[in-house]
């Protein structure tokens, strides 16, 4: 039993690693999020000549909501066809979405796990924010409730002066709401850069400081950084 963690590209299609392709091609299970998604993705690889049969495979989701119980059928499909691809919907799987109960269990059956690099929106946003990656702390996505989300940010006053750049992702329609109450814990002059769309047509990096930035309504996937 093998099973591949494929990474994908953020937006651009055209940002696909050749051994990703191959893998693809040859795929007999593939693992993901939304079938939709991946599909849409396949098209564009056909389009461009990547690709040139459909795909044939087997597909089987996992996400968030399902993944803890959909585990040992996937299991079961891996032993049966003795291999598979876990993807997400774009970039690295595990990285704030779903695969680390799939490979932890693919671990415990003692199973092959390869892996196939690809983006993450986290360290594509940090190369271009223009802070130091010596000191990086990432969080993902802060809790949705609102106690569990000041108990996280009051651990990381501490930090504040240290030179860390913190990562967070975030919803376009609670990044203000949550830059309002990183205020509550961060001085208004905290330098910040909200990072969306990365690699996608309408891509923008907005540079400032937190507190001029918490109005901010952008659409569209959200990096947040600030430099502590």
């Amino acid at each position: 039993m093998k099973l591949t963690i494929l990474g994908l590209p953020l937006g651009n299609h055209l940002d696909i690693s050749l051994r990703a392709i191959e893998v693809i091609k040859n795929a007999k299970l593939v693992i993901c999020e939304d079938t939709r998604v991946f599909n849409r993705l396949y098209s564009k690889l056909q389009h461009e000549g990547f690709l040139d049969a459909p795909f044939t495979g087997e597909y089987l989701v996992i996400n968030d909501f399902n993944e803890k119980t959909t585990v040992n059928h996937a299991l079961i499909r891996l032993e049966q066809l003795g291999e598979g691809i876990l993807v997400s919907d774009a970039g690295l799987p595990t990285i704030s979405d779903p695969g680390f109960v799939l490979i932890n269990a693919v671990i415990d059956k003692q199973g092959e796990l390869d892996i196939i690099p690809g983006p993450t929106a986290a360290m594509t946003a940090l190369a271009i924010s223009g802070f130091s990656a010596d000191k990086v702390m990432f969080l993902g996505f802060l809790p949705k409730k609102t106690s569990k989300k000041h108990k996280t940010l009051s651990l990381l006053t501490p930090l504040i002066g240290q030179g860390i750049t913190l990562i967070l992702y975030q919803s376009p329609y609670r990044l203000s709401q949550t830059i309002k109450q990183l205020l509550e814990y961060f001085p208004p002059s905290t330098p910040a850069v909200v990072v969306r769309e990365l690699t996608k047509p309408h891509q923008e990096i907005i540079r400032d400081s937190l507190a001029n930035l918490s109005n901010l309504k952008p659409k569209g996937e959200i990096t947040l950084l600030l430099r502590l």
